[in-house]
Parts: structure tokens; sequence; C-alpha cells
């Protein structure tokens, strides 16, 4: 088993591979994370996001928690020395253990937590029946918040799909998690083909029921004379 120190940023939020999430930096351990980590080129500009136990101490995160790797695409520094910044999720890893390295920000032992192999068309096929699924949760999500533009377009790769859903349907940290830890793919996809199966008639109702009510009460017709 290779490890790699990587550095970590602990914090409450479960970041997915492709996902792209704003962070405001404002304890100062975390400033001196993302001042050292954007000082190299662009290939060292990452570090660590792991989402600790619910009521478990930093000092005590357990070996074996999966975290994924946040690529910064974009800083802004601020005059007072906070910062805005965007990461992308990029690989899976699993802690490991602490390293002592000298710096304000904790640094961890870390091992690659990469997919394990399945069968391409079973997975494929998996794939077709989820995007319609998450296609027609997302629209009427859309249609129930007025919101305009063309849904987003899905990931073509069956593997990446399950949590390009997950992000894009704002599920919850302990649902986010198992998908996350999850190495089988078919398996996260079968996750996510429960939670929509449960939760889409449902939405397409309320869905239904607010375009209903939009019309209500309007007069479409010629003006009274």
């Amino acid at each position: 088993m290779i490890t790699t120190p990587l550095p970590l940023f602990l914090l409450r939020l479960v970041l997915l591979p492709g996902a792209v999430v704003p962070l405001h930096i404002f304890e100062p351990r975390y400033r001196a994370l993302v001042r050292d980590t954007t000082e190299g080129d662009s290939a060292t500009q990452r570090f660590g996001l792991i989402a600790p136990p619910a009521d478990t101490a930093e000092a005590d995160l357990p070996a074996g928690r999966i975290g994924c790797v946040a690529r910064i695409t974009s800083v802004d520094l601020l005059a007072d020395g906070r910062s805005n910044i965007v990461v992308e999720g990029a690989d899976r890893f699993r802690f490991e253990t602490y390293v002592e390295a000298g710096t304000p920000y904790r640094v961890g032992h870390v091992v690659a937590w990469d997919d394990t192999s399945v069968d391409h068309a079973v997975l494929d096929a998996a794939a077709v029946h989820v995007r319609e699924l998450a296609a027609r949760a997302i629209r009427a999500t859309m249609t129930i918040h007025d919101a305009s533009g063309d849904p987003p377009e899905f990931e073509s790769d069956a593997s990446a799909l399950s949590f390009q859903i997950a992000h894009l349907l704002q599920m919850g940290d302990d649902a986010l998690y198992a998908l996350l830890a999850e190495r089988n793919p078919l398996a996260r996809l079968a996750r996510l083909n429960v939670a929509l199966q449960a939760g889409l008639a449902q939405m397409e109702s309320s869905s239904d029921v607010h375009a209903r009510a939009k019309t209500n009460g309007h007069h479409h017709g010629p003006p009274p004379g």
C-alpha cells in the first residue's frame, strides 16, 4: 500500500468528484493552506477535503474515512487575508493517519480509493435508466422553483454519473458520503435509483400543482369591451 501525504481541509461538507463548490476561507490555518497550495504550479494547487463523522473531533478522525481531492480552480484574495476560492472535486482517497508536517493545518497519509471493475454493458444500461429518472426530477424541481434555462447535460461516463446527479439533486450529507465511499459504480447507481424512485412521484405532483396554480386567475383572452 502506497501512501501519499496530502494537506487536509476538514469540513462538514461532502465533496464529490466532478462537483464545483465555492468555499470562503477565513480560519488562519486554512488561509495558510490556500497560500501554500497556490504558490506552486497547477499540479500542486490541491488539497484533500474530508468530512469528519458527526460528533467526532478532528484529532480523532478515524482511519478509513473517505475524502475527495479538491483542485483549486479560482482564488479571490481579500484585503484582510480571507479568500474566496472555487474547487472542483477530483480523485477520492482513504485517510490512513495524520503526519507531523509542521504546518498549522493537518496533513494526512492517504491512499487512492478507486472504483472496482464491473460489467460495462450492465453499468451502461443502469445509467440510461437513472438518467431518465434524474431528468424527470430535475425538470420537476425547475418548475417548482420557476427556474429558467436548459437542464444540465448528464455525464456520458456511467461511473461518474452518480456523483453528478447526487450533486445536482443536493442530496443529504449521509447519502452523499455513502456514494463517495462506494467503490462499485453499479451500486452507486442502484442507490440513486432507489432515492429517485422514492421521491419522484411527489416531486412531479408538486410540479403539476405549481404549474396549474400559476395560470389560475389570469385572463388570457381579449379585454372585456
